[in-house]
């Protein structure tokens, strides 16, 4: 661990190895360890909701999920830690304009046979994007907090002093703030060429402008909870600025899950049958394109439907909350 002289009041303040930034502990100041300037824009989220708020908002919301069994309300927290985990907020504002090529069917035949052909035509469109991208300042950042938008509304700058008042800890943050918006300008790119592709089968050429007006680090409390039900353990993410659920394990009832799994037995062999009949039927017509087609989509479909009652049948997670 090295140190480093704050700008600010001219402390040395420890720098935890890897560390991009630090604050010191004397005047709270944000310190850019490689240059060794101040970074004025990092904020907090306050810690709103405490253990038994967050407890009570985690088991209300699993006792709402499909399967979830009776006297889910009195499970105990058996471990709990608040986390204020640092991410890069960048805003970021595209302009774009694409070519791209369009698929669209000629129909062509006669009574006895149909053909089906496409033509490829060439279309142009513009795109006006502006989306803050949330990307994690640190590398052990749980995978459920990877997709989660942070509310950001109510932040306040950084104060080492509210963290410790809550016994809170932080994690150091180890992403330059240009990796970062490296990082942002690479994902807003991949969301341009995705809200073209549902103008255009494919893209021939994308021009993009991206500005980012604004960065900033913001650090999030989350709640870390393990808790108990039935003698087996299960685990939780509670953000503690919002009382949003993150993420959330919880016991499912043997009936549901029977009922689930025998569900996808049912759509798989159903499905597969009606389907297979259908893929037959086209064969041995002469116009054969329409119920093979309609057997193979049939069928897939069937069986998209059968594995999601097989995964909510084995899985004992819940989703992310939905922001209200």
């Amino acid at each position: 661990m090295s140190g480093i002289k704050c700008p600010n009041c001219d402390a040395m303040v420890e720098v935890p190895a890897q560390s991009s930034t630090v604050v010191c502990s004397y005047c709270n100041t944000t310190i850019q360890t490689r240059t060794g300037t101040i970074l004025k824009e990092n904020y907090m989220m306050r810690l709103q909701f405490g253990l038994e708020e967050a407890r009570e908002k985690m088991l209300s919301w699993a006792m709402k999920q499909l399967g979830a069994p009776k006297g889910l309300e009195n499970a105990q927290i058996k471990d709990s830690k608040i986390i204020f985990w640092p991410f890069w907020v960048v805003e970021v504002e595209a302009r774009a304009n694409y070519t791209g090529i369009q698929k669209k069917p000629d129909f062509k035949g006669d009574d006895t046979r149909t053909s089906l052909k496409w033509n490829k035509i060439t279309e142009t469109g513009h795109i006006d994007f502006e989306r803050d991208i949330f990307i994690p300042a640190n590398p052990e950042t749980p995978k459920a907090l990877l997709e989660y938008v942070i509310p950001t509304r109510r932040k306040e700058f950084f104060n080492k002093d509210k963290i410790a008042e809550v016994y809170g800890s932080t994690k150091p943050v180890q992403m330059e703030q240009k990796e970062a918006i490296e990082k942002a300008a690479a994902i807003m790119k991949n969301a341009l060429d995705e809200e073209a592709l549902k103008e255009v089968d494919s893209i021939k050429e994308m021009k993009s402008d991206l500005q980012t007006p604004a960065v900033f680090l913001i650090s999030v409390p989350i709640w870390h909870i393990k808790y108990t039900y039935n003698v087996r353990t299960y685990n939780a993410l509670v953000d503690g600025a919002s009382g949003r659920i993150v993420h959330l394990t919880f016991p499912r009832k043997m009936a549901f899950r029977a009922m689930t799994l025998l569900s996808g037995l049912l759509h798989l062999v159903v499905g597969g049958g009606i389907g297979l009949l259908f893929v037959y039927l086209g064969w041995i017509m002469s116009d054969y394109i329409y119920p093979t087609t309609f057997g193979i989509a049939f069928g897939l479909g069937m069986l998209a439907i059968s594995l999601i009652f097989f995964r909510t049948a084995a899985s004992l997670r819940a989703g992310m909350e939905e922001a209200r």
